[in-house]
């Protein structure tokens, strides 16, 4: 079952372009380590107009949501590199829509976004600034289409 009260929702336009993701996190300090469980629970690809979301494995024939999972792995990357206390995340819903709205950057940036309000902890406002400017431009050369790496704000081929 899912928390809907743990729903993080960015929705932005930005020079004629969209950028929406919704993200949902449940968090909680670990003694050990980071640990990250992916428990989707999400329906796919259902049709234009309607949220994608991440199913629990992706099924042949239908739209792939590999690009949406590493993004999400990204952004907790970020965030583990920047900060000393250990924390599990369990990986709930992540939801947008395909093509028009959402891409791989901004799902990572909005898993960082949904830490950070979760667990009342504040990145550089810098670095907020540069991650947020990589998101505005990941519509652009076919960024869209890679999978960023928010450490370094580039893109993997």
């Amino acid at each position: 079952m899912i928390d809907e009260t743990l729903d993080y929702q960015w929705r932005k336009v930005k020079n004629g372009k969209t950028f929406l993701a919704i993200v949902n996190l449940e968090i909680s300090k670990n003694d050990n380590q980071n640990e990250i469980i992916e428990e989707y629970t999400g329906e796919g690809w259902i049709g234009m107009g309607h949220f994608a979301s991440i199913p629990a494995k992706d099924e042949p024939g239908k739209a792939r949501f590999s690009d949406w999972r590493k993004a999400v792995l990204r952004g907790l990357e970020l965030i583990f590199s920047e900060i000393e206390t250990k924390w599990t995340v369990k990986v709930k819903k992540v939801e947008g829509l395909l093509i028009t709205d959402t891409n791989p950057t901004i799902i990572g940036y909005v898993t960082i976004l949904a830490f950070c309000k979760q667990t009342n902890i504040e990145l550089d406002s810098d670095l907020i600034k540069k991650i947020e400017d990589f998101v505005f431009n990941s519509w652009e050369d076919k960024n869209h289409e890679k999978t960023p790496n928010f450490v370094t704000l580039q893109y993997d081929l």
